[in-house]
């Protein structure tokens, strides 16, 4: 389960706190990410249209920002078979993982809302990077939880007003809107290519950890977090959003996940999730 588990971890935004692993580029310029009264201009291969209303869909139906022409979309036979899902969730736990990001560009004012994926920004044909977890300063044989990705990946990064003077400092929730992001799992001469599609909200959604009373280090496992309505261990958030997901021949396979700050209190931060598309080749 581990390598299926890490494959989430890796997820730009796909859950709560995973962000993007960021290139620690600072550099002192001033260059400001995720802003949520900026839906940007969509350019690119038209994968954004800006208009950040996107919600969750529930199905496999394909929305024109997902870039629906651009591989691997639209291929989703792989979603609607048990059979296929089965040998990819083997490939995901045994082979090699690699998330697909943006190479960083200090120039480029918009570079940290590409980095995330979010909706406006994101053009699949501008991921050309492969990063794994060991190049964000992870050791891949071991399992990261929230707590030592956000600490050692560079995560929270989509944070409101992000630039590049914020590491350390700016790091948090990813600004309410939709975000996209891919994977590739190679495995036995088979690499599979997975196309992933968020959709964030909560009250603090863009809020900084410092801004929440948060302390990375010490506080992010103390959260209270649930999949799909079912309270979590922070230990266990990814693998459960895993178990939540199968092969449907109409419902994307997606969790969501909800976080308090105590048992019983209003949920703060949520994000839903869908796998949309997926390509063996």
């Amino acid at each position: 389960m581990k390598k299926l588990l890490l494959l989430f971890l890796m997820l730009s935004v796909v859950l709560f706190l995973s962000g993007c692993p960021g290139d620690d580029d600072d550099n002192g310029d001033n260059d400001t990410t995720t802003d949520s009264g900026d839906t940007g201009n969509g350019s690119g291969d038209g994968s954004g249209d800006g208009s950040g209303g996107d919600t969750i869909s529930g199905n496999l139906v394909l929305q024109t920002a997902d870039s629906p022409g651009v591989s691997p979309c639209p291929l989703q036979d792989i979603l609607t078979d048990a059979s296929a899902i089965s040998a990819l969730r083997t490939a995901l736990e045994s082979g090699t993982l690699v998330y697909l990001d943006v190479p960083f560009n200090g120039g480029d004012s918009d570079i940290y809302r590409k980095k995330c994926g979010l909706e406006g920004f994101w053009n699949p044909a501008d991921n050309i990077n492969e990063i794994s977890l060991s190049n964000i300063g992870l050791d891949p044989a071991t399992d990261p939880n929230i707590t030592n990705l956000v600490l050692f990946g560079n995560a929270g990064i989509c944070a409101d007003g992000f630039n590049n003077s914020s590491f350390g400092v700016g790091e948090g929730f990813p600004v309410a809107g939709t975000y996209r992001k891919e994977i590739k799992a190679a495995h036995q001469g088979t690499t599979y290519h997975l196309r992933f599609r968020a959709v964030v909200s909560g009250s603090s959604a863009g809020n900084t950890f410092a801004s929440e009373g948060i302390t990375p280090a010490t506080d992010l496992s103390t959260l209270v977090y649930s999949v799909d309505g079912v309270v979590t261990p922070h230990d266990d958030v990814f693998s459960a959003v895993v178990a939540a997901m199968s092969a449907s021949t109409s419902a994307a396979p997606g969790a969501t996940v909800e976080v308090r700050t105590s048992a019983g209190g209003p949920v703060i931060f949520t994000a839903a999730i869908e796998v949309i598309c997926v390509s063996a080749s």
